[in-house]
């Protein structure tokens, strides 16, 4: 298409934000390069562009089809895709790839979370757990007693809890900051 045509008048040119919806709108280009069984080489001009696509390309190969090796050179705006050839014909394979292929602009990547917010979030919710525990046994006691007094099982919560907190601190200095993305995301696209 010849955009320079298109918008050759200066009163009929889009704005910059509707000639990007413009643009993904329109389908994806690509070519099959090479495809043999077990593997395929295609084309797709917007890799070379489009950072974001070709993340979210990979992570919808990888996550759609099982076993699947993806290799993408954005230089080349080439992807190979190495997947177990019993696994499916080679025409619904190509066809499931298209669909990818054309579907990846609309996926929503997952956020990545760090082991470290992980282990947080653990021991965050023993330490809230131990506290539920600790109000009922304070307000027992005050009902008892009359008055707040640290029973035994007051003792060992609250204990629990410094424990707890301290584990935390530890292993969050310890562990690597290493991101992952959950796949559970990714299976719903």
């Amino acid at each position: 298409m010849n955009y320079k045509k298109l918008f050759s008048s200066h009163q009929n040119k889009p704005s910059k934000s509707s000639t990007h919806h413009q643009l993904q709108t329109q389908p994806i280009t690509y070519s099959i390069a090479h495809a043999i069984a077990g593997r395929i080489r295609l084309r797709v001009p917007r890799l070379a562009k489009d950072k974001e696509y070709t993340n979210k390309l990979k992570v919808a190969i990888e996550s759609q089809i099982k076993n699947a090796k993806v290799r993408i050179n954005t230089s080349a705006s080439s992807i190979v895709i190495n997947y177990p050839s019993g696994l499916m014909p080679d025409e619904q394979m190509r066809s499931q790839l298209v669909h990818l292929i054309q579907t990846a602009p609309n996926i929503v990547l997952p956020t990545k979370v760090s082991n470290k917010t992980i282990v947080t979030t653990i021991f965050d919710a023993c330490a809230n757990l131990i506290e539920s525990l600790r109000n009922p046994n304070k307000a027992r006691n005050a009902i008892q007693h009359r008055e707040l007094r640290k029973d035994r099982w007051e003792r060992l919560l609250s204990t629990g809890e410094r424990i707890i907190q301290g584990l935390k601190s530890a292993v969050v200095f310890i562990l690597p900051g290493k991101q992952w993305r959950s796949q559970s995301v990714l299976n719903s696209a």
